[in-house]
């Protein structure tokens, strides 16, 4: 890409052996989440399944307990891998759909929640839950 910079004039061939030699440093602990409440719901469902796939879930609460810790491993794991998680995610409904929960719940105790959910398709597009 750079090298097409410098072709078409964009870049001067100084700027680019400058660029070419610098460190590019990317700090990958802070996730940044734009989408809280969507991404946990996308989180719990990805640890479902690992769960039921391994072997791991149980309507045993002791079982379940002792498993907890070997599947947060196994799915922090395959976070860690690189895999693509695909949702039908609708960005700007769901920013609207925050909007609408923060307008009509305002500043007192209420909580509230929205999802919306494409009929034609049956996939969750915005899901929004409570003020926290």
């Amino acid at each position: 890409m750079l090298e097409q910079m410098v072709a078409n004039g964009a870049l001067e061939q100084a700027e680019y052996e400058s660029l070419i030699k610098s460190t590019i440093k990317l700090d990958l602990s802070i996730p940044v989440d734009l989408y809280p409440d969507y991404v946990t719901y996308v989180h719990q469902e990805l640890k479902n399944l690992v769960a039921s796939s391994e072997g791991l879930e149980s309507t045993d609460v002791t079982i379940r307990k002792n498993a907890e810790a070997e599947l947060d491993k196994k799915v922090k794991k395959l976070l860690n891998s690189g895999v693509t998680i695909q949702t039908a995610l609708d960005t700007k409904l769901q920013t609207q759909s925050k909007t609408a929960v923060q307008s009509k719940i305002g500043v007192n105790d209420i909580e509230g929640a929205l999802v919306v959910i494409q009929h034609h398709t049956h996939e969750l597009v915005s899901l929004i839950g409570g003020k926290d």
